[in-house]
C-alpha cells in the first residue's frame, strides 16, 4: 500500500497558511502516494478543496491523520492534535522547540518521528527545503508595508505644486533574508534607509539592496569567523551609537533573530524615549519576545509619542505566496526522504541527522534536550558537523553571558565564515563577503533566495538550487527578476552614466565637498558640468539635497558658488 500524507488544517489561531498547495499535492499524487487533505484546508490561503486533484478530502481531523503515515503542517500541531496522531508516524512542520515544550514531550511519548524545516543545516544542499529563508522573505516585505500604512509621513520624496516632502527614514536592525527584504521594500517604496547588523559581512549586502550600514565600531567575529558575545564596553558603544541614529529615524523595523532561541534585545526604552515624535517601530521578532524592550506581542500601542508594534506571524499575512514557497520547501524534503515509495530517513545524510529532532521516543536535538534537561542522542549515533553558510539570521548574540556552547554548537545556530557564495535579495544581484546566508542561496531567480540566503538577492541565490530542481522548481522560488538598475532608478538614479558619450562632463570633485562616488551620484542626476552646480537656485538645492541625502551640506559648503569660481578661472 502506498504511503498517505495528511494536510490538516493549521488550527493555531491566526494561521491561514497551508502546508500543501495543489500544485505540489498534484506532483507527489504523480510519484506514488496519497496525499489527503482535511475540508477547507487552504481555503485561508485562497485554494479549495477541488484545486486538490487526485486528493482524498476528509471532513475532520482525527478522520484525516488516523491512517497516516506521513503529517506536514506549517506550523507545530497542538498537544491535543498530537494525541490524536497514530503511534511512530512521521510529522514535519516548523517546531520552534524552545517556545513549544509540552508538544515536544507529547510526540516524544508517542514514538512520533520529528523533522523540523527550522533545524536545517546552513549549506548550499539545503537551500531548496529552506523554510525559514522562504517565510522571512514574506515576513520582511510585509514589515516594511505594515511601516509604511501605520507611519503618518509619506515613504517617498515628492516634489509637488505644495512644495517638497522629504523622504521618510527608515531604520532597519537586523540585515537577515528578513531585513534584506525589508530594506529592499522601502528602498522601492522611497524611503531613505539605513540598515544595521552585528556581523562584518552584512555591510556589503546592506548596500546591495540601497541602504546605507550603520558602524558602530564593535567587532564581533572571532576567530574563523565565528560571532561572540559582546563585552560590556561593547554594548554601551553600540547603544549609543543606535540611539543617535534611532533619534533620526522616523520608522524602525527589527529583523534580528536566532533560530532556536529568543531574539536579542537591541531598543532600550532610552532609545525609544529619544526618538522622533510620531515615530513607528515595527518589531517582526515580537513572537520570539522582541528586539525592543518595550514590545507588547501582537499588540499596537504608544510609548509617549512612538507607535511600537508588536505583529505576529507576519507570513501568513501573505498566506497565498507563503503557502506556495513553503509548500516547495516540504515537496523537497519529501523527495529527499521518500524512495521507492518508502520513507527513508538516512542517519548519514547531514540534512536528514541534522532536522531529525525526535525519532523512537528519543531526543536528537541537543538544544532541544537541554530544553528538557535529558539526555541527547544523536540520530544515527553520529554527531553531524557540517561546514555550514555564514547565517545572517542566525548572526545574532543574545547576551554575553550566553554558554560559548550555546553560541556554537548547534548548526541552525551557528555562524561559520567559511565561504563566499553569490547571493541576491529581492532580485538585486550581490557578492557576500564570505557569508552566504540562511539555506537559501541558491542561485536561480527569486525571493526564496533572498530568504535563503541573506546575501541580498534572489536571482542569483535560486539558480544553484535549480540544477537539482528543474526549470518549474525556478517558479517555486518565487521570480522577481527586477535588476540592480532598476532599483537604482526609483531612486531617480540611472544604473551607469557612460562618461564617455558626446555629453561633456567637468570634474565636479573639484567643488570642496565632492568626492568620486557624490560625483558619479551628480552625474547620475544629470549635474556633468560646473555650470550645472552654479545654477542651482534654492528649490533646485532642496531637490538636490534630499535626492543626495545629504541634508544642508550643499548650501552650507556653498557649491554652486564654487562652481561659479572654478568656471571663471577655467575662462
Amino acid at each position: 500500500m502506498s504511503l498517505i500524507i495528511a494536510v490538516p488544517l493549521e488550527s493555531r489561531h491566526g494561521e491561514r497558511r497551508v502546508a500543501l498547495d495543489p500544485s505540489r499535492a498534484e506532483r507527489l499524487i504523480q510519484s506514488g502516494v496519497q496525499v489527503h487533505i482535511q475540508a477547507e484546508c487552504g481555503h485561508a490561503a485562497s485554494f479549495h478543496d477541488e484545486d486538490y486533484h487526485g486528493a482524498t478530502v476528509k471532513e475532520t481531523y482525527a478522520e484525516l491523520v488516523s491512517i497516516a503515515d506521513i503529517v506536514v503542517t506549517v506550523v507545530c500541531p497542538t498537544v491535543e492534535e498530537i494525541e490524536l496522531m497514530p503511534l511512530g508516524c512521521l510529522l514535519i512542520c516548523t517546531m520552534s522547540a524552545f517556545q513549544h515544550t509540552a508538544e515536544v514531550i507529547a510526540l516524544r511519548d508517542r514514538r512520533i518521528t520529528l523533522l523540523a524545516m527550522d533545524h536545517l543545516p546552513r549549506t548550499t544542499r539545503a537551500q531548496p527545503m529552506d523554510a525559514l529563508s522562504s517565510q522571512a522573505t514574506v515576513a520582511g516585505y510585509k514589515a516594511a508595508l505594515l511601516a509604511a500604512e501605520l507611519s503618518p509621513r509619506l515613504f517617498p520624496m515628492l516634489t509637488t505644486a505644495a512644495g517638497t516632502i522629504r523622504p521618510s527614514r527608515v531604520l532597519v536592525i537586523g540585515a537577515g533574508v528578513a531585513g534584506l527584504q525589508a530594506i529592499a521594500t522601502s528602498k522601492r517604496l522611497g524611503a531613505q534607509v539605513e540598515a544595521y547588523d552585528i556581523r562584518r559581512a552584512a555591510k556589503e549586502q546592506i548596500e546591495s539592496v540601497g541602504a546605507r550600514m550603520v558602524d558602530t565600531g564593535v567587532e564581533v567575529e572571532g576567530a574563523g569567523g565565528f560571532a561572540r558575545a559582546l563585552r560590556k564596553d561593547e554594548k554601551q558603544k553600540q547603544h549609543d551609537v543606535l540611539a543617535e541614529h534611532l533619534a533620526k529615524a522616523h520608522v524602525v523595523i527589527c529583523a534580528a533573530a536566532i533560530p532556536g532561541r529568543h531574539a536579542p534585545r537591541i531598543i532600550t526604552e532610552d532609545m525609544v524615549d529619544g526618538m522622533l515624535p510620531e515615530s513607528v517601530i515595527v518589531d517582526m521578532a515580537a513572537s520570539s519576545g522582541g528586539n525592543c524592550e518595550l514590545t507588547r506581542i501582537g499588540e499596537h500601542y504608544y510609548h509617549n509619542e512612538t507607535l511600537i508594534v508588536g505583529p505576529l506571524n507576519l507570513p501568513s499575512h501573505g498566506a497565498v505566496h507563503a503557502s506556495e514557497m513553503y509548500s516547495r520547501n516540504i515537496y523537497n524534503m519529501l523527495d529527499l526522504i521518500i524512495n521507492n515509495g518508502e520513507v527513508e530517513l538516512d542517519a548519514g545524510d547531514e540534512l536528514i541527522a541534522g532536522c531529525v529532532l525526535l525519532h523512537d521516543g528519543q531526543i536528537h536535538h541537543e538544544g532541544t534536550a537541554k530544553l528538557l534537561d535529558v539526555e541527547c542522542f544523536p540520530f544515527g549515533g553520529v554527531v553531524h558537523r557540517a561546514q555550514e553558510l555564514p547565517d545572517q539570521t542566525a548572526g545574532w548574540l543574545s547576551d554575553e553571558s550566553s554558554d560559548s556552547a550555546d553560541n556554537s554548537s548547534s548548526a541552525e545556530q551557528q555562524d561559520a565564515s567559511s565561504e563566499s557564495l553569490p547571493a541576491q535579495v529581492d532580485g538585486l544581484p550581490i557578492n557576500a563577503e564570505g557569508s552566504a546566508n540562511q539555506q537559501s542561496v541558491t542561485d536561480s531567480d527569486a525571493v526564496s533566495a533572498i530568504e535563503q540566503k541573506d546575501s541580498a538577492n534572489t536571482n542569483d541565490v535560486e539558480s544553484g538550487k535549480h540544477d537539482a530542481l528543474g526549470d518549474d522548481e525556478e517558479l517555486a522560488h518565487w521570480p522577481d527578476e527586477q535588476s540592480v538598475s532598476d532599483l537604482e532608478k526609483l531612486d531617480g538614479v540611472s544604473a551607469s552614466v557612460d562618461t564617455d558619450d558626446a555629453v561633456p562632463v567637468d570634474d565636479l570633485t573639484l567643488i570642496n565637498g565632492v568626492g568620486p562616488a557624490l560625483q558619479e551620484r551628480l552625474y547620475a542626476f544629470g549635474y556633468t558640468q560646473l555650470q550645472h552646480i552654479a545654477a542651482l537656485d534654492d528649490a533646485s538645492t532642496e531637490k538636490l539635497s534630499i535626492q543626495l541625502e545629504l541634508d544642508d551640506q550643499i548650501r552650507e559648503q556653498n557649491w554652486s558658488g564654487q562652481a561659479l569660481e572654478l568656471m571663471e578661472l577655467k575662462a
